[in-house]
């Protein structure tokens, strides 16, 4: 400064600043895999399941495309876990944050990501297969789940699924 004793100013404004507005994201998934044949609906009363012979809910939509198809991450996010589980197959959980996560079932393989990787929506994610030992008998499919802060709610809340 030309005067060295004299404080330094930071500009203010004249009038007062207010503070912005939130932007409200509005979320909207995509649909998880390419080339969809077929759905299955979400349902919390109980639909015969022809693998199990027995009635159960069925708390996730699937998604029908031929094995291998590709399998997309509906919105971005965080991958919370990378699991193979002898009955549900190679499973991705993704945190959206702000309790939202989605869940990917009957995977081909686990390898696409990793544990802790941030993903885009869109990225690919993995592989349509029949792994999931609890519905091999539908063919292949990905089996999607959506829970919102612990609970287990209906994916179409987040699609747009009547022209599919």
């Amino acid at each position: 400064p030309d005067e060295p004793d004299k404080p330094i100013q930071p500009d203010t404004p004249d009038e007062p600043v207010e503070p912005e507005e939130p932007v409200i994201e509005t979320i909207k998934f995509i649909i998880p895999v390419e080339n969809l044949t077929g759905m299955s609906d979400y349902s919390e009363t109980p639909v015969f399941s022809s693998t199990l012979s027995r009635y159960s809910a069925h708390k996730a939509i699937d998604f029908y495309a031929a094995e291998g198809s590709k399998v997309f991450a509906v919105y971005g996010g965080t991958v919370e876990s990378v699991t193979n589980d002898v009955l549900k197959g190679y499973t991705i959980v993704i945190n959206h944050g702000n309790g939202l996560k989605t869940t990917y079932n009957s995977l081909a393989d686990g390898d696409k990501v990793v544990k802790g990787q941030k993903v885009s929506k869109g990225d690919v994610i993995g592989a349509v297969s029949v792994t999931n030992r609890q519905e091999y008998k539908d063919g292949a499919h990905i089996h999607f789940e959506v829970s919102e802060n612990g609970a287990t709610i209906d994916p179409a809340k987040y699609m747009d699924i009547s022209e599919k």
